[in-house]
This record gives C-alpha cells, structure tokens and sequence, in this order.
C-alpha cells in the first residue's frame, strides 16, 4: 500500500499548482498605500488670533479670534501617486519575468526528471516484490535482498527530492520563455523610468487651497468669505536633473546587462550562454551512459539464469538513475535555447 501512496503523493504534487508567492501583492499593496496619501485631499484648518493666514488672503486689522477652514490638495501628488502604482506594476512584471527565466527553465526539467523516476518507481516496486518473495523462498540471500531494497529506497529518495525542489519552484506552463528575458529587461527600464519621474516630481509642488475664513467675536463686521488659492513651487534644481537621471538610467541599464546586479544574475545572455555550454556538456556526457547501460540491459537479456536476472536489476537501477539525469538535462537545455532565441545560433 506504501507505494500506491507515494505514487499518489508525487503524483498531486507535480500537478498542484502553486500557491503565489505574494510579491506582486506585496508591491501593489505598498504602492496602493503610499499612492492613497499622495492623491488624496488634506483637511487644514487655523483657530486663534491669526492675523493673516497662508490660506487666505483676508487681513485681520482688529486681531480678533478667527478659523480658518478647508481643503488642499496637490496635483504634483497625485502625479507622483500615479507614477508609484506603474512602478509597482512594472516591479511585477520583472519579478515575473525573472521567475521565468530562472525558476521555469529548472522547473521543466525537474518534471522530466520527476517523470522518469515516478514512472521508474512502478517497475522498481515490482521487482522488490519479487526479490521478497525469492527471498521467503529462499531462492536468494539476505545480502542480496537487502541490497536491491537500499537500491529502492535510493530510487524513493530521488523521486521525493525531486518533487520537493520541484514545489519550491514556479509551476512549469507551456507559456513560451522567448520573451522571457526581453520583459525582465525592459520592466527593469521601466521602473527606473518611473523612478525618474517620481524624483522629478518632487521638484514641482502645485497646491489647490479652498475653504471658509471666519471672524468669531462679536463686534466684527467681516462676514464669513470662502478663499481658494493655487500655489506652484518650481525648485532650480530640476535644471540639473536631467542629465542625473539619464545617467542613472544608463548606469542601472549597464548593471542588469553585465548581470552584476545581484537580482537579475540569471536574466543575462552571458548567464544563459555559460548554462548551456556547461549543460551541454553534461548531456553529451550522460548520453553515452545512458547508450551503455541501455546496451548491457540489452546483453543481459538475452542471458538466461538467476545470477544474470538479478545482474541486470543492479543495471537496471543505474540505467534509471542516469535516464533521470538525461530527461533534466534535455529539457533544461531546450528551456534555456528558449530563453536564449535567437541570441544563441
């Protein structure tokens, strides 16, 4: 019953989808706070002997007690609010597009992988069976049942292994990766973009006031007026800005390019470049395993007798655990050309 269940367990999870992991509410949510003040209206207000208040252009020639009312409101906030949500959407997008390309690709090979050894574990618990019962029969010893039964332990522990990475990572989907890298690069532009634009908007401050100015002690013949005013603040410093900004802008550009931005490491055409010469490397290596184990299966076949059955289980195992290794390594490969497009001939 044990391996029915396991079977089950792996099963569920190579086809559970994911849990998000939160980032995008995270950004949206922080930016939806910080926008909610910046576009919103300020209540002022003034009570006491004010003699000339900011808000009204009413002189208090009597110094009497006096309110003073309303609302302000800043356009250059509600620009920078907005300018703070279309950063966090594109903080999302990179985020996304980042998880892409270096949480997808390992995530379909890991289902390959996962695939060979869940399949494999069918046939492995078949043969343990049988060990067990030529051991009862005592058609085998001890040492050799023991052995093949570390050998499917072993093969029940990849399998486990493999699903647990497997879950930590984005679901794989048949979403294409070719545009993977170009949308983490340009979300990347983009948020510096609105970055830039926040700073500049720091340099301007146009103020809408409007509201009551009222006298309070009897006696004053001032009746209550309504005041509305608009204020624009211009600092000289956003004559030095552009220049700034379009370095910072180049600067940030050049740091995810050369992948020395410790976020976006794995999002580089040299990054991929490097993964694929390693990988395929390996492929090529783990091939020829593969060729060989698969031809002494073959041999061993067509052996007859006990010794050169249980010979070929130890085979068997081997031949499992590099299939396992290849089906990783093939689809890994066919991701990253994926990420790479055209980049890589």
């Amino acid at each position: 019953m044990r391996p029915l269940l396991l079977l089950v367990l792996f099963t569920s999870i190579a086809n559970a989808e994911p849990a998000d992991d939160g980032y995008c509410d995270y950004v949206h949510g922080v930016a939806s706070s910080t926008s909610s003040i910046l576009m919103s209206p300020t209540l002022i207000g003034m009570f006491g002997y004010v003699d000339q208040g900011i808000a009204s252009a009413t002189i208090n020639p009597q110094n009497t007690l006096r309110a003073i009312g309303g609302v302000k409101y800043s356009f250059s906030g509600l620009y920078q609010g907005i300018a703070t949500k279309h950063h966090a959407d594109a903080d999302c997008t990179r985020h996304n597009a980042l998880e892409q390309v270096r949480g997808e690709t390992t995530a379909r090979a890991l289902a390959a992988k996962a695939k060979v050894l869940d399949d494999a574990l069918v046939q492995a618990e078949q043969i343990l069976k049988e060990t067990n019962a030529d051991y009862v029969a005592r058609r085998t010893t001890a040492q050799e049942a023991t052995a093949l039964r570390l050998r499917v332990e072993e093969l029940r522990g990849m399998a486990a292994d493999t699903h647990d990475q497997l879950s930590a990572l984005p679901a794989p989907t048949d979403r294409p990766l070719g545009a993977a890298m170009v949308a983490y690069h340009q979300a990347d532009a983009d948020m510096e973009d609105y970055e830039a634009k926040i700073r500049k908007a720091a340099a301007f401050d146009l103020v809408m006031r409007a509201g009551v100015d009222e006298f309070l002690e009897s006696g004053v013949t001032n009746p209550t007026q309504g005041f509305g005013l608009i204020e624009l603040d211009v600092n000289l410093g956003l004559l030095f800005q552009a220049s700034a900004n379009g370095q910072a802008a180049a600067g940030r550009k050049r740091l995810v390019e050369t992948g020395h931005d410790p976020l976006g490491v794995d999002a580089t055409i040299d990054r991929v470049r490097t993964l694929i010469e390693v990988e395929s490397r390996r492929e090529k290596d783990n091939a020829a395993l593969v060729a060989e184990l698969q031809r002494q299966l073959d041999a061993l076949a067509r052996i007859p007798g006990d010794d050169s059955r249980k010979y070929r289980q130890t085979v068997w195992f081997d031949f499992i655990k590099a299939k396992a290794d290849q089906a990783y390594l093939t689809a890994h490969l066919a991701a990253l050309h994926e990420v790479a497009g055209n980049e890589i001939q």
